[in-house]
């Protein structure tokens, strides 16, 4: 049974386009359970109804007319219940329909199970028989296993399929993503290159077939080349014998193998891509159908030549690609490096298929001010290349080929978008005070944009957290203390004589370095943070030292350590800070090292209840609100597929959070917040209102903050933080922080999605 599925599924994703896949679908369903039809509907929201999309045992006739509405019928009950319907006597149930014009008047029997996508019903699969009889166990087994592994698959066929409608019919087709660093860019899609796999190659026409031939020659000599090289390299290491792999794959590369082949697509009018991929799939499913053991290990062997001739077939096509000046950056999985490589001036927005709205990359392109939506549907990356877009990141929605009345309109708003921020920047330079007179310290989460910061230290009150990590992912190796200390001190210089907090190297989870590479089934709740340097006091200590020294005649340095979980971990970092400490008071007696204030990150759930030790041993604290929501949720925040629920409003973090202002006002124990909460206007208003005074945040959010706190009361925020402590979900909460935002004359701030919409 398992070898059918795996057939079924491979057949279906090398069908050229929706309408072929669920052709090949329903007939190899058919005879795989030997039945007599078999059929697929699909759903149609913008119609409430469900669409006949393939058959066989049906009349042909009826594919893409025959429509029944969600609530009628079998078909329409299986999606209402989203479960399976197995029934010996379809006629006998009272939600039967009679459709005289698909023809099933024949049939008793029928098993039917819904399609369903990320919590979203997109079809139904039904099977029926003459003979009046209930499935057995393993059928509807089957059936059902089959739905769940082809439910994403026949998502991405659907939503290829619109695309390539959309792009011969000039429409506009929507994908929806988890809306992220929030704004608007209208530019043109610059794909960065994917991990190549053949299903992301759309397989596409091109009339110059002699241009096609030459890329791919162009790829197969380059091939040969490299496996040239690697036979040399390899040559002094392993036995001559093992070397005869190499002159396999040459001749598999010849023309009478490989090349014939790919030349009588091309001679069908595929491009030089599309006729690879349909070679050398048609070859792995040949080789994986045969009985032989040893022949059949050689379909490996196939896809992978066929994978480096891709490659070379690609890297050709993109090598002279330049950047936009409106880039929209389109990534499997953004990287900082991505970002860095754009050109000054000219990305637009970003879009990432993998990770998700609270990955460190995507806090990144919110310290940037870049708009970003993450964890859009699985689709050919490719395929988007030079497209004309509209990035809608407030409503999470990437708007592809837009019509030019839909550009005209998000032009607009981008223009009053631009006026609410001149509004924001206008302000920027007066105190964060609240109009009952209370002063909220707002500051920079510094780090990431490693060349510009400092620009921005007349507008906020210091650096509440220095990521000093980001410039490790920056070098090829660990850096010395030399080096480490030189950019530690220009930093503290540029912020003088404001605080700045350090926090010492923080890696583990999705920040790694290239040169220490760390690799682990569950990283979120692996090796990361102190547990990292704990385990290399060496490199602990060369960053302490290299802290110290920099802050010698400055005295704004304050250092917080991540990750913190128990006390040993606070009294084993603070005797190597100890140690540092006189250590460099022998090395330099003639300078005064000073002993800065020593904080803790609170973000693991266990630190939340170690406040009163700790506030004997340490000088401060700082929320982590981002992984402490993951780890009160237990959700990986950079997960796209768990993302909804990654909320920081969820009441129990709410109330972890007036827990700590709590306790650390108990024990007299300063305190502060450094997660990107705080640089919501929504989630400053109740951080405020439990008691925090200190916030820090990316910089394109100090000013919008700035604005809000300037016209409302902490008296009237208590009020309503006492409202969202009674509520039973974060969308409750949520909704009462923006009606109390509407309220006070602050809806302005408020994106709304229905503006731009098609």
């Amino acid at each position: 049974m398992l070898a059918t599925l795996r057939s079924i599924a491979e057949a279906v994703s090398q069908q050229a386009d929706l309408n072929s896949a669920l052709g090949c679908f329903v007939q190899m369903v058919k005879d795989a359970m030997q039945t007599q039809c078999c059929s697929i509907y699909f759903a149609d929201y913008s119609q409430d109804n469900f669409v006949l999309m393939a058959t066989q045992g049906l009349n042909p006739d009826a594919v893409g007319k025959f429509r029944i509405g969600f609530t009628e019928g079998l078909v329409g009950l299986v999606a209402q219940r989203e479960e399976p319907i197995n029934i010996a006597f379809a006629k006998s149930h009272p939600r039967f329909k009679l459709s005289p014009e698909v023809n099933e008047e024949g049939y008793n029997a029928f098993l039917s199970v819904p399609v369903v996508h990320q919590k979203k019903v997109l079809g139904v699969i039904v099977v029926q028989q003459k003979l009046a009889r209930v499935f057995s166990p393993d059928e509807e087994s089957f059936l059902i296993t089959l739905s769940a592994q082809l439910a994403s698959q026949l998502a991405h066929a659907e939503i290829k399929e619109i695309l390539r409608v959309d792009e011969f019919s000039h429409q506009t087709s929507v994908l929806k993503g988890v809306s992220s660093a929030p704004g608007i860019a209208i530019g043109e899609a610059f794909v960065v290159i994917p991990k190549l796999d053949f299903s992301s190659i759309e397989l596409q026409k091109d009339d110059d077939v002699s241009t096609q031939r030459k890329l791919f020659t162009q790829a197969v000599a380059a091939t040969r080349n490299e496996f040239n090289t690697l036979s040399m390299t390899l040559s002094d290491s392993i036995p001559q014998e093992a070397l005869a792999v190499f002159d396999v794959y040459q001749q598999l590369l010849d023309a009478k193998s490989l090349g014939q082949n790919v030349e009588a697509q091309l001679k069908q009018g595929w491009n030089a891509k599309s006729a690879l991929k349909i070679v050398i799939e048609k070859l792995v499913t040949q080789f994986n159908a045969m009985q032989d053991p040893y022949i059949k290990e050689r379909a490996v062997d196939v896809k992978d030549i066929g994978l480096r001739v891709l490659h070379h077939l690609v890297n050709t096509e993109h090598a002279a690609k330049p950047y936009p000046k409106d880039t929209i950056l389109i990534a499997g999985t953004l990287t900082p490096a991505m970002l860095a490589e754009v050109p000054k001036g000219h990305l637009a927005g970003v879009v990432s298929v993998n990770g998700a709205a609270n990955s460190h990359a995507s806090i990144l392109t919110r310290a940037m001010g870049i708009p970003a939506i993450w964890g859009i549907e699985d689709v050919p990356l490719l395929q988007f290349e030079g497209k004309q877009m509209i990035l809608d990141a407030y409503a999470g929605r990437l708007y592809i080929s837009p019509s030019q009345m839909l550009q005209e309109e998000y032009s607009q708003l981008k223009y009053q978008e631009a006026l609410l921020n001149d509004r924001f920047v206008a302000e920027q330079n007066l105190d964060a005070v609240t109009k009952d007179g209370e002063h909220i310290s707002l500051l920079l989460n510094a780090g990431l944009e490693l060349n510009t910061e400092h620009d921005n230290n007349p507008f906020c009150d210091g650096v509440g957290l220095y990521r000093t990590e980001a410039w490790f992912m920056q070098k090829g190796q660990f850096p010395s203390q030399s080096e480490q200390e030189n950019w530690y001190r220009e930093v503290l210089t540029s912020y003088h004589p404001n605080p700045v907090v350090m926090r010492t190297l923080d890696i583990g989870g999705d920040k790694v370095l290239d040169y220490f590479n760390i690799t682990e089934e569950n990283p979120f709740l692996g090796w990361r943070g102190i547990r990292v340097t704990l385990d290399h006091p060496e490199l602990f200590l060369d960053q302490l030292k290299a802290m110290l020294k920099a802050n010698i005649g400055l005295g704004n340095l304050k250092i917080m350590l991540p990750m913190i979980s128990g006390s040993e971990e606070v009294d084993e970092s603070l005797k190597l800070l100890e140690q540092a400490y006189f250590e460099l008071s022998e090395q330099y007696p003639e300078q005064a090292i000073e002993r800065p204030e020593i904080g803790v990150m609170l973000e693991v759930p266990s630190s939340v209840f170690m406040l009163e030790e700790w506030s004997q041993k340490v000088d401060f604290c700082s929320v982590g609100s981002n992984d402490l929501t993951q780890y009160m949720l237990a959700v990986d925040r950079s997960n796209a597929r768990v993302a909804e629920l990654f909320n920081p409003y969820h009441p129990s973090v709410l109330r972890v959070l007036l827990k700590i202002a709590q306790e650390c006002q108990q024990h007299e124990l300063p305190f502060s917040l450094c997660g990107e909460l705080g640089g919501d206007p929504e989630g400053a208003l109740l951080l405020i209102a439990m008691g925090y005074r200190s916030l820090s945040m990316n910089f394109a959010s100090i000013s919008k903050i700035k604005f809000v706190l300037r016209r409302l009361n902490v008296s009237d925020m208590e009020k309503l933080l006492a409202e969202c402590l009674l509520q039973p979900t974060a969308k409750h909460v949520l909704r009462l922080t923006r009606n109390f935002m509407i309220e006070h004359q602050l809806g302005e701030l408020f994106y709304t999605p229905s503006q731009g919409q098609a």
